[in-house]
C-alpha cells in the first residue's frame, strides 16, 4: 500500500471504522469544531472530559448540538488527563486527544509511571505532510517532542515511524535520515550516527523497512537532485519518511512545506493509543486529519 495524499489517508481511516477519542479539557471551541467535522465524516465517537457546565456553555456558543457523552471531572488539568487516560487503558476510547490544556501536563500525565499510559522507547510526533511537488504522501519526524534526542533515542524514533507505517498497511516503507549532506564525514557525529542506524536498518534490527542516510533533504524528496548528484541510495526521491537529526530541523523544514500549501497531519505514536496534541492555531480541517491520522494507526 501506498498512500498518495491526506484525502487517502482519511479514506483509510474511514475503511477501518470509528474510533472512540477521549478527549482531554474539551471545553474549547477549536477543538469541539474539529471533533464535529471529524465526527459528520464518520471518523470517531467523541467522549469529553472536563467540567460539564464549561464544556456545554462552549457547545451552546458554537451551536453544536449533540449527544456526546461528557464525564465530568472536578480537579485540575492533571486530574482531568487521568480520567481520560484512565478511559484509553480501560478500552473505553481507542486514542487520546489534547483539549484546553498545555502540552506539556498532558505528556507528563501520558508518562505517569502509576496512572499513565503503557509505552514502549520514547514517544515521538509524525506529521503525515502532501504536497503537491511530491508524488505520494510522506512523513516527518520528530517536530513536536524530543528536542535532542540521543543516538538511542534516533534509533526508537525510526523504530516508531516504522511500526506506524507498517500499520497504514505499508510492507517496507522507505525512511530517510535526514543531513546536511549525504556523506558520512569523519568527526561529525550526526551523519555518523545517520550511517550506524542505517547499518542496523539494513541487518533488520529496526522492523521491516529500508532505511538510508544520511540524506540531504533536496535527494529526500527530488528526483532532479538525485541524478544531479548520482545517488544511488533506494530511499532517494521516494522516502515515506524523512527523520530529522533534531526537533528545530524537523519543526522548521515541515513548517516551510506547509507555507508552500502542503497540508499536514500530526500524531503522537510510541504510547499504547495513538495522541493527538495539535496547537491552538490549527485550522479545523488540519484538526480533522490529524484525527483521521489518529485513527488509521489506532
Amino acid at each position: 500500500m501506498i498512500l498518495r495524499n491526506i484525502d487517502e489517508l482519511v479514506g483509510l481511516a474511514k475503511f477501518r471504522g470509528r474510533r472512540r477519542v477521549a478527549v482531554v479539557r474539551a471545553d474549547d471551541a477549536g477543538v469541539l469544531e474539529g471533533l464535529r467535522l471529524a465526527w459528520h465524516e464518520d471518523l470517531i465517537d467523541p467522549l469529553l472530559f472536563g467540567d460539564r457546565a464549561r464544556i456545554e456553555q462552549v457547545m451552546e456558543q458554537i451551536e453544536l448540538d449533540v449527544d456526546w457523552p461528557i464525564e465530568h471531572t472536578d480537579g485540575d488539568d492533571r486530574e482531568c488527563a487521568r480520567a481520560a487516560i484512565a478511559s484509553v487503558n480501560g478500552g473505553r476510547a481507542e486514542m487520546l486527544m489534547k483539549g484546553q490544556m498545555h502540552t506539556a501536563e498532558l505528556f507528563q500525565a501520558v508518562l505517569d509511571k502509576r496512572h499513565g499510559m503503557p509505552h514502549h522507547g520514547v514517544l515521538s510526533h509524525i506529521a503525515f505532510v502532501a504536497i503537491a511537488q511530491y508524488h505520494k504522501l510522506f512523513a516527518t519526524s520528530d517536530g513536536g517532542l524530543n528536542v535532542s534526542p540521543s543516538f538511542d533515542q534516533k534509533v526508537e524514533i525510526v523504530r516508531n515511524v516504522i511500526r506506524a507505517f507498517s500499520r497504514l498497511g505499508y510492507s517496507r516503507p522507505k525512511v530517510a535520515l535526514l543531513s546536511y549532506i549525504e556523506k558520512v564525514k569523519r568527526g561529525d557525529p550526526e551523519t555518523n550516527e545517520w550511517a550506524r542506524i542505517a547499518e542496523m536498518g539494513a541487518r533488520g534490527e529496526l522492523g521491516e523497512a529500508i532505511v538510508d542516510g544520511p540524506l540531504a533533504m533536496d535527494l529526500c524528496l527530488d528526483p532532479e537532485a538525485v541524478r544531479v548528484k548520482r545517488c544511488e541510495s533506494p530511499v532517494a526521491a521516494d522516502a515515506d519518511a524523512i527523520v530529522s537529526p533534531n526537533i528545530t530541523a524537523c519543526n522548521a523544514t515541515t513548517k516551510a512545506l506547509l507555507l508552500e500549501g502542503g497540508v499536514a497531519a500530526g500524531v503522537v505514536v510510541g504510547a499504547s493509543a495513538p495522541i493527538i496534541a495539535l496547537s491552538r492555531g490549527d485550522a479545523p480541517r488540519i484538526r480533522v486529519y490529524s484525527i483521521a491520522a489518529a485513527s488509521a494507526l489506532s
